[in-house]
C-alpha cells in the first residue's frame, strides 16, 4: 500500500512537472498583449537600455536627487507615459543574451541565445527595420557599442553567430539604413578587416557621408550617414568626463540621427542603444554604470522633447535584460547610513577597465592602494590589495567562479564594497554575478496617443507587434518550438 501511494505521488510529480513545463514553454508563442499605443505613429524611436534593471534605476534616481538636485527623465517617462515590466527569456533559456533579446523586439519571435534574427536551421526572420523600409520609411541604428554589436545587429542582420561582426557589417552595407552611428571602425575598414574588404566604399558610392572622427561628425550635413568611432566600443562616459577619453556622447549621436531623419517623407524608425550600461554591470563597475545611465538619461530627455514637439512620434524605452544583479543594501543603525555610503559613487572618476589598464600585469600593493583611492575615494586594506594582486596574476578566482567568471576585474568590484555595519566605509552595492540575470526589467511607451497608465507585465516579443500596429503593418514571422530549437544543440 505504501508502494502504491509512492507510485501515485511520483505520477503526480511527473504530471505536475510536465504541466509546469507546458505552462512555461508556450510563453514564447503566446499572442501579443494589447498595445498601449492608441494612435498610429509616423515615427517610432526605440531606445534600448542594455543590461538595465529596476535596482539600477533606483540607484541612479536616488543619486541624482541627492547629488544633482533633480529627477531623472526616466521618472517623467514612467510617470507620464505607459510603463511596466518586461519578461526577457529567450527561446531555450530563462536567461537571455542581447542577441536573442533584441531579435525578439525586432521580429516578434523568441530565438536561441547567440543568434540574430535567425533560427538554428537557417530560417531567416523578417525584422521590423526591413518592414519599415519596405513601407517607405527612413531607418536608423545608433549605439555606443560597436554598431555591429548584438543589440543593433538584430534589427538588420541574420546571423547564427553574433560575434561575426565583419559579416554583420557586410549585411549593413547591403541593407543601407539611412543612419548608422556608433563604435566599430574595425568591421568596415580595409586596414582592419581580416579579408581586407573596404565596406566604406559601397556606401560612399551610394551617396553616404562616411565619418570616422568627432569634428567631422559635428559638422556633417547629410541625409545618409555611416559614422564609426574607435576600433571598438565608444569609451565609457566616466572616462570621457574624467580621464580625457575622446568620443562623441550618446546624446550627440542620437541628436545627429534625429536631425537627419526628421522630416523624412514617410516618417522613420530609429533604434538607439545605451549599450555600455551592460558592459559596466558585467564588470561589477557601479561607477561606470551610473555614468552610463546618466548619459542615457540625458539622451532620453532630448528624445522626449522631440516627441513632445512632434506629435506623430512614439518613443519606446526597454531594457533587454538585467546584468550583474546589483542590489543596494542597507547599512548602519536602522539603515541610516545607506544614503551617505551610496554617495561614495560621486568619488568615482574612472572605469574599472581604465584602472586595470593603469595597474598593468604585475602591480605592487602600494600602486594598487594609491590607484584605487585616487579613482574611487576608497582606502582599501593591504590584504585587499594583495587579493587583487593575486587575481591579476591569475593565482585566485572568486569563490563562486560560475557566477563571477570575469577576472581579475570581479575582484576589484569585490574589494570596493563592504566594510562593517557599524563602520560602513565601502560602497553598499552588492553584485550577485558578472553574468546576465533573469528578472523582469523596465519598459515604457511615450508619445502619440499613449494612454497614461501602467501596462503591467509584457513579453519582449510584444514590442514588435506594438510597432507594426502603430505603423499599420501586418506581418507574422514563422515560429520554432523550444524543443526543436534545442534539438540542434544536442
Amino acid at each position: 500500500m505504501i508502494h502504491s501511494n509512492n507510485m501515485k505521488r511520483k505520477d503526480f510529480l511527473k504530471t505536475g512537472m510536465a504541466a509546469g513545463l507546458g505552462a512555461f514553454l508556450p510563453i514564447s508563442q503566446k499572442k501579443s498583449s494589447p498595445s498601449p499605443i492608441i494612435g498610429k505613429a509616423r515615427n517610432i524611436i526605440f531606445f534600448a537600455y542594455d543590461g538595465f534593471t529596476w535596482e539600477d534605476f533606483s540607484s541612479a534616481q536616488h543619486f541624482s536627487h541627492r547629488n544633482f538636485g533633480k529627477p531623472l527623465h526616466l521618472e517623467k517617462l514612467f510617470r507620464t507615459g505607459s510603463a511596466g515590466s518586461m519578461q526577457s527569456h529567450s527561446l531555450t533559456s530563462m536567461v537571455t543574451d542581447s542577441a536573442a533579446a533584441t531579435s525578439a523586439w525586432a521580429t516578434g519571435r523568441k530565438i536561441v541565445n547567440g543568434s540574430l534574427s535567425i533560427y538554428p536551421d537557417g530560417d531567416e526572420l523578417t525584422t521590423i527595420l526591413e518592414l519599415a523600409k519596405a513601407k517607405g520609411k527612413a531607418t536608423g541604428i545608433i549605439s555606443n557599442t560597436t554598431i555591429t554589436h548584438a543589440t543593433p545587429g538584430g534589427w538588420i542582420a541574420k546571423q547564427i553567430n553574433r560575434r561575426d561582426e565583419e559579416n554583420i557589417a557586410e549585411q549593413y552595407a547591403e541593407f543601407k539604413a539611412d543612419v548608422m552611428i556608433g563604435g566599430g571602425i574595425e568591421a568596415f575598414s580595409p586596414q582592419l578587416r581580416s579579408d581586407g574588404n573596404d565596406l566604406y566604399k559601397p556606401l560612399l558610392d551610394s551617396g553616404y557621408s562616411v565619418i570616422t572622427d568627432r569634428e567631422a561628425f559635428a559638422n556633417v550635413r547629410s541625409d545618409k550617414i555611416l559614422a564609426t568611432f574607435n576600433e571598438g566600443h565608444i569609451p565609457y562616459e566616466i572616462d570621457r568626463r574624467f580621464r580625457g577619453a575622446v568620443s562623441p556622447t550618446l546624446n550627440e549621436m542620437a541628436k545627429k540621427g534625429i536631425e537627419i531623419l526628421d522630416g523624412s517623407e514617410n516618417g522613420f524608425l530609429l533604434h538607439i542603444e545605451a549599450g555600455r550600461i551592460d558592459h559596466a554591470n558585467h564588470r561589477n563597475d557601479a561607477g561606470a554604470a551610473l555614468w552610463e545611465i546618466f548619459a542615457a538619461d540625458e539622451t532620453l530627455g532630448m528624445l522626449m522633447d522631440y516627441v513632445d514637439k512632434t506629435p506623430e512620434t512614439v518613443l519606446i524605452m526597454a531594457s533587454d535584460h538585467g546584468t550583474g544583479g546589483a542590489s543596494v543594501y542597507g547599512v548602519g543603525e536602522r539603515y541610516r547610513a545607506s544614503s551617505d555610503v551610496h554617495d561614495l559613487l560621486n568619488r568615482r572618476t574612472a572605469s574599472f577597465p581604465w584602472i586595470m589598464s593603469q595597474l598593468g600585469n604585475s602591480p605592487d600593493t602600494d600602486l594598487i592602494i594609491d590607484m584605487i583611492e585616487d579613482t574611487t575615494g576608497v582606502l582599501v586594506s593591504l590584504s585587499d590589495a594583495e587579493l587583487l594582486q593575486q587575481a591579476i596574476a591569475g593565482e585566485i578566482q572568486m569563490p563562486d567562479a560560475a557566477a563571477f567568471p570575469r577576472q581579475p576585474i570581479a575582484t576589484l568590484g569585490w574589494i570596493l564594497k563592504g566594510g562593517t555595519n557599524d563602520n560602513p566605509t565601502h560602497l553598499n552595492i552588492n553584485y550577485g554575478t558578472t553574468q546576465h540575470t533573469a528578472g523582469a526589467v523596465p519598459a515604457a511607451v511615450y508619445g502619440n496617443g499613449v494612454e497614461v497608465k501602467p501596462f503591467g507585465l509584457v513579453d519582449n516579443t510584444d514590442f514588435f507587434y506594438w510597432m507594426t500596429e502603430a505603423m499599420v503593418i501586418e506581418h507574422q514571422n514563422p515560429e520554432m518550438s523550444p524543443e526543436k530549437a534545442a534539438s540542434f544543440y544536442e
